[in-house]
């Protein structure tokens, strides 16, 4: 039987920056651009014409939704919003201190 189970891993933050949905309560957001209103299912930005490889989600999420995801996107990396917010958070902290 497989599961899902979250990994920590190293990622280059621009990349995710620049290729990241966020899925929210009625919409999703191209991270790159700040478009609202996408379909969470969409490969591409309509907008800025980003393609998604990281899908995160501003919401709790059931186990049956992320499945389905996964089986419709098998092609996207989740991440978690809230740990990715807190490190480009960190880093441009750093970057305004010098550090």
């Amino acid at each position: 039987m497989k599961g899902l189970l979250r990994v920590w891993k190293e990622f280059d933050l621009q990349d995710i920056e620049k290729h990241l949905i966020v899925v929210g309560e009625l919409s999703s957001e191209c991270f790159s651009c700040h478009k609202i209103g996408i379909d969470s299912k969409s490969s591409v930005c309509p907008t800025c014409g980003a393609g998604f490889k990281y899908m995160g989600f501003r919401r709790k999420l059931s186990m049956n939704y992320l499945r389905q995801i996964r089986e419709e996107l098998p092609q996207l990396t989740f991440i978690d919003f809230d740990d990715f917010k807190r490190a480009i958070g960190k880093r441009d902290a750093r970057k305004l201190l010098d550090i």
